[in-house]
């Protein structure tokens, strides 16, 4: 007995009592939160809580740690039990207010209680097996699948996938699959190649499984597994910077969790998923010195858009700089550079041009240009930088690093911080929303960058500095995941709750004729994309189209005093209509 209270009097140190006192304080809070039908930044929230229950709750919490304290399991509970708890506060609370201002103050205390599970622990974990490894990598690639792939092939299910884009591509592959041609009537209201407007002959390689699978939900599957398929070469880099096995199952954790990984794909499918692969492939390539490799990534990898080449001739020039393979590099960067300028006077002459537009804030006047652009970051590199980090991009920058617990900017090595230029150039930059928001595609190349320079910069650190950070990030990734990776989980709901409607709108769909020319409103394109004439209605770039048939979604507007004008001018006559669903007209026959 005596032993007993002398163990006992030695676990109850006033350290450990107020680390105690928090974690119960912090499980109390994440169950009154989980609790309460009131959210937590309001000040409702504090008023319906019974103040003496809530105390009473931390009480009894923590003197079941203390009871639990006397166990030497609980000492490992003790050091991480802190962290945990307000990683699942964090996440509990962040799909209240996903303001910025609380992220960052969340982060601080997370940072502390992480610092504090490091002081208190020489290892995280110590995994010794490379069956564990692969394990552990197959169950974050199937966790990343599952969300990414089940959220965006019911975002296209629900009849919420638009015209713009994916509408555009599901016609496009129907094209493809027949004809072989990229060409599409969706896009600019006329028959028209996709490559007139992004050159991305790297979507090719969809087309032999789209031709055994041919349905659109087919290419929202595909773009998952490409960007899945990164988690390989983010394995083989590694175990090339001799990482341990612990570490090498920490990334690929961190890779699957990224936020950009999942909320990337749900604005559908975009060629830019080729990039997370291609770009990982290339560095391990460089990393390997494999001539072969690096070639072969190099090109496909241009293949991608017609602003890919930027990727490959910025990373050749830090292979010159960083690496010191001048031939090597300097090939990457000419034929970057030579590929882009190609590619550039190919769709100025036959194309619709380059998208410079993006970049309006660099140009005086409407005849500006890529040129104007150029100018700029030579000439007056101050503006350029108030641009890239205006305070609208902070949350970019922000979401992009954490996850990554800021080790791609933990290096001592200022030939690695070339490789932000594409960063720099293609999101930060320009003054196009889309680029620099992680809930879109542009991010997939910044993912590929990041997380070499986490990798790489990783096997630099010290013990201490490699825990904090690895913890940090997979903390972060966490607690930001209901805002960015479960961000649109509501499409399951939604599938649930609509499967009638669903099944009436696929009904009417199929019902009109595979011949027949149709306009339609923007989220049933991608449900008749197998035809040759296809446009969207409201048009954007000409005037409306008068096609066969006019099918309406009623299911956000009724009609419009535009909608019964169009309707009456062009003869339609009604087939069939649900309220608050849809409306089908065809042109009269005479």
């Amino acid at each position: 007995m005596r032993e007993f209270w002398i163990n006992f009097k030695k676990s109850v140190t006033l350290e450990k009592m107020m680390v105690r006192i928090i974690m119960a304080w912090l499980l109390t809070a994440v169950m009154f939160c989980l609790k309460s039908q009131y959210v937590f930044n309001s000040a409702a929230f504090a008023a319906e809580i019974n103040i003496a229950m809530y105390l009473c709750f931390v009480l009894l919490f923590l003197i079941i740690f203390c009871a639990l304290g006397y166990l030497k399991v609980f000492s490992w509970m003790e050091a991480y039990g802190p962290m945990i708890l307000v990683t699942l506060y964090g996440m509990i609370t962040i799909k209240t207010d996903s303001e910025l201002a609380y992220l960052i103050g969340l982060l601080a205390f997370l940072g502390i209680a992480v610092v504090y599970a490091v002081n208190k622990t020489k290892t995280f974990a110590d995994i010794k097996k490379k069956g564990t490894v692969a394990i552990i990598y197959v169950i974050a690639a199937a966790f990343y699948m599952g969300i990414a792939g089940t959220t965006t092939v019911l975002r296209y299910v629900n009849y919420s996938s638009p015209a713009f884009d994916f509408g555009i591509w599901a016609q496009m592959f129907h094209n493809m699959r027949d004809s072989f041609q990229p060409v599409t009537t969706v896009e600019r209201e006329r028959l028209l190649s996709h490559f007139a407007v992004h050159f991305s002959p790297i979507y090719y390689i969809y087309l032999p499984i789209y031709f055994i699978f041919p349905y659109p939900a087919t290419l929202q599957v595909l773009q998952v597994i490409t960007l899945a398929s990164g988690i390989i070469p983010v394995y083989l880099l590694c175990r090339k910077f001799n990482l341990s096995k612990s570490a090498t199952a920490a990334f690929g954790v961190i890779f699957a969790l990224f936020p950009v990984l999942a909320t990337g794909c749900y604005y559908d499918l975009h060629e830019n998923c080729f990039l997370v692969p291609l770009l990982l492939w290339l560095f391990y390539f460089i990393e390997k010195d494999d001539l072969k490799g690096m070639i072969v990534m190099s090109v496909l990898t241009v293949l991608v858009k017609e602003d890919a080449p930027m990727y490959i001739a910025c990373i050749g020039l830090y292979v010159i700089i960083g690496k010191r393979k001048y031939v090597k590099g300097a090939i990457m960067l000419i034929f970057g550079v030579a590929y882009f300028l190609t590619v550039m006077i190919f769709m100025q002459r036959y194309g619709l041009g380059v998208m410079s537009y993006r970049y309006e804030n660099y140009m005086v006047g409407d005849g500006g240009g890529l040129m104007d652009v150029i100018r700029n970051f030579i000439s007056n590199p101050a503006y350029v930088l108030s641009e890239c980090f205006k305070e609208k991009k902070y949350q970019f920058i922000i979401y992009m690093l954490v996850p990554l617990g800021f080790i791609p900017a933990a290096t001592k090595k200022v030939s690695k911080f070339i490789l932000l230029l594409p960063i720099i150039i293609i999101n930060l930059a320009t003054d196009y929303v889309y680029q620099y928001s992680i809930y879109f595609q542009y991010a997939f190349g910044t993912l590929a960058i990041l997380t070499y320079l986490a990798i790489s910069n990783y096997a630099e650190l010290s013990e201490k500095a490699r825990r904090f950070m690895c913890a940090l990030a997979i903390c972060a990734a966490v607690i930001v995941m209901p805002v960015a990776g479960l961000s649109k989980s509501y499409y399951i709901d939604s599938y649930i709750y609509n499967r009638g409607n669903i099944k009436i709108l696929n009904e009417v769909m199929e019902s009109i004729p595979k011949d027949a020319s149709v306009s339609a409103s923007t989220f049933f394109i991608a449900h008749l994309s197998d035809r040759k004439e296809l446009y969207s209605y409201p048009t954007i770039h000409e005037e409306n189209i008068a096609a066969d048939y006019l099918v309406l979604d009623l299911r956000y507007d009724g009609l419009t005093a535009a909608d019964r004008s169009f309707i009456l001018m062009n003869g339609y006559e009604k087939v069939s209509e649900v309220d608050g669903l849809y409306a089908l007209y065809c042109k009269k026959t005479e």
